[in-house]
Order: structure tokens, then sequence, then C-alpha cells
């Protein structure tokens, strides 16, 4: 499945960007991107093994090699996996928007992209490459099962395989979030009604309808006897994974919704500078003639440095204000934590992304400074209910 950072804020607040902590284990780089295995997987293969080996004893008569047999089966269908994200990936680098890393875990992978797809046919061909890429592979498969024997543990694999190809692919094709198809849905609604977040509302009811319907078929089959136990519970716990999914999907775009009502004009705390030689005392008597809420430091070149640590200034004796520097008792600003104060919304939150920081000197057109801005504020406010 594909996996556009657009729609898939990592929180409800707005974060710094996550690279792979908690990706896994770094098993490889394929075409230049870095591959990750969770340990998530590993009991997906032993489910597999345990389930396939009576499949393979009663095909090929082995009795304890079952069970190698079966997990080799494991390992070529994440390998189909594996080869499902490497076509978003190759697909994403040639239509500009390049994949930062692939995951494969518990449910099967995905792909993440350095940014979104910018038209709706981009993201209709970066979502529609990994079924294609499953169902050539399930055709591929045919003619080297026509070259075995009944009975042989190769033509079961071979068989087995192109079969999971096929299912993978149509599985992964039905339309709703977080599935390729739901991607697909959303690009089509995205083009008919130039509206991306209103595209992926749909997506996302969509792949609601896919998770309740996929549970109704788990139940509906177990009772009717159509279906094992585990094989409905396996469906169930699938139907459990869409509607988590489809959930994200919505909450993803209720998070930019508000984002995009993100102004620091109304966010800051107003703020006057002073030179960072300045005095404690200078410092106090410019917020009061200006009646400010925060301090912030220039260098000699006029550029933000720092902010005053209120608290620290609270503490030094007025006695000794004017001895004390402004700066003894100041916060370093991170490096480029300046924003204009005339960019708001998607852009403004793609600011604060880009440059990490825990607060923000805030300038005007004229490059004056006008307030400080706290990430904590920006974070309490995207996260209220619209």
């Amino acid at each position: 499945m594909s996996d556009d950072p657009l729609l898939r804020p990592a929180e409800p607040t707005p974060q710094p960007p996550a690279h792979q902590q908690g990706e896994g284990v770094r098993v490889g780089r394929l075409l230049g991107v870095p591959v990750y295995l969770k340990p998530s997987w590993l009991l997906v293969a032993l489910v597999i093994t345990v389930l396939f080996a009576p499949l393979v004893r009663n095909s090929t008569g082995l009795a304890g090699g079952a069970y190698a047999v079966a997990l080799t089966f494991a390992v070529l269908l994440l390998l189909s996996v594996l080869v499902h994200e490497l076509a978003h990936a190759v697909v994403a680098r040639l239509t500009g928007t390049p994949a930062t890393h692939i995951v494969l875990d518990l449910w099967g992978g995905h792909t993440a992209f350095a940014r979104d797809s910018s038209t709706p046919a981009r993201a209709a061909l970066v979502a529609a490459a990994g079924p294609v890429a499953n169902l050539v592979l399930a055709l591929a498969v045919r003619p080297f099962v026509a070259a075995t024997e009944r009975g042989d543990v190769s033509r079961l694999l071979l068989v087995a395989t192109a079969y999971a190809n096929l299912v993978v692919a149509l599985f992964n094709a039905l339309p709703g979030a977080p599935l390729d198809g739901g991607r697909v849905l959303e690009a089509l609604v995205w083009r008919l009604t130039g509206d991306r977040l209103r595209a992926a509302t749909v997506a996302g009811w969509a792949g609601r309808g896919v998770a309740l319907t996929v549970a109704v078929v788990a139940v509906g089959g177990l009772l009717a006897d159509r279906l094992r136990l585990p094989s409905a519970v396996w469906l169930l716990l699938i139907a459990g994974m869409l509607a988590q999914g489809a959930g994200a999907a919505l909450a993803g775009v209720a998070w930019l919704r508000r984002a995009a009502r993100a102004d620091p004009g109304t966010l800051l705390r107003p703020a006057v500078s002073v030179p960072s030689g300045a005095s404690v005392a200078d410092a106090l008597l410019a917020v009061a003639r200006d009646q400010a809420r925060a301090v912030v430091l220039l260098d000699v070149y006029g550029r933000p440095t720092a902010v005053v640590d209120e608290r620290a200034a609270g503490q030094v004796p007025p006695a000794q204000a004017e001895q004390v520097r402004a700066a003894a008792v100041a916060e370093a600003l991170v490096e480029g934590a300046v924003l204009d104060v005339r960019e708001t919304g998607a852009a403004f939150i793609a600011r604060l992304q880009s440059v990490p920081a825990p607060r923000y000197a805030v300038l005007d057109g004229a490059e004056r400074v006008v307030g400080v801005l706290e990430w904590d504020d920006v974070a309490r406010f995207v996260a209220e209910p619209t």
C-alpha cells in the first residue's frame, strides 16, 4: 500500500518529520530506497507456516519437511509484498515524488514518500502500481507452473505464490482507504471535484465500508460453514486493520482542515526586540513600554538569536538587573526558527515541520520582530475539534 504524507500525519498534532525511527530493522537498500523489516512480520511468517504446512503434507506427502516448505512460501510472499512496494517507489520516482523508505510489517508493508503527488493522475499511477505489479507476478508464474508435475514441491510453491499475488492484487484494488484502490478512488474524486480533502474523506468512508464488508463476509462465511475458524478470524483481523486505516485517513483530513486555519498572527505572543548586549533591566523596560509578553534578542546584524526566559529574568534581583545581560537569561533559537507573520495555513504548518523547534521568532513584512510563537500553542490549536 502507498503512504501519502499529506493524508497521513503521524499524530493528531503537528510533529517534526519522523524519519525511520521505530520502522524496524534495516535489511538493505533497493533502487536507492532503504528497506526495513518490522519484527511483527515474524508473527505473519509463523501463522503462514502453521496454516500452510498441512496443505504441503497433503499435496506432496512430506512430513517434517512440510514446515520448511511452508516457511519458504512465507518468504516468497514477503518478496511479493516487497515487489508491490518497490513498484510504488519506482512509479513515484518517475512522477516526481521519490520514496524515502519501505517498511515490511504485519499487514504487508507501506512506502513513504518525501512529498505528496502533485496531481490526481500522478497519485493514481503511484497507487495503482502496487496491485499491477502483483498481477504481473501472478501471470509470470503460470508458465513455470506448467513445466512442473503434480505433487512436486516446486509446483505447490509456484501455484501458491501465483494465487497469493492474485489475491493481494485484487484485495489492494478494493476502493477504500488505506488500500491502493482507495488512493485511486481518492485521485478520481480529487480530479472531479478539485478538492483533495473532500476526496480523501470519500476514500476514508469508503474504506470503512470495505472494512464492514470484509467483517460481514467473515462472520457470514463462518456461520454458513463456508469458512473455517482460522480463515474467519484472519478476515476479521484484516477488517479491523482496514477500519483503523480508514479512521486514520479521516482523522488526517480533520487534522489538515484544522491546520488550514492556523495563523501565526493569532497564535503568537506579542514580543519586543532588544540588542543581545542589552541588560535585563533594558529588556523589562522594553516589555513595559510596548506592553509585550516576550523579549527577542537580536545579533549585531539585527537577526533574532534568542528569547529571554521569563522565569530566569524574574529571578534576577532588581538591584542587579542593570548589570546582568539579558543574554544570560535567554534561550537560543534553533537555527532557522524564524517565521513570517503573513504565512498561514498549510504553508505555515509545513514551515514549522521543516524547522522543528520549541519556539520561533515571528517577523512582519519589514523584518521586524512582532512576536514569539510556541510550538505547543500551535499543537494545541491544531488538536482542537473543529
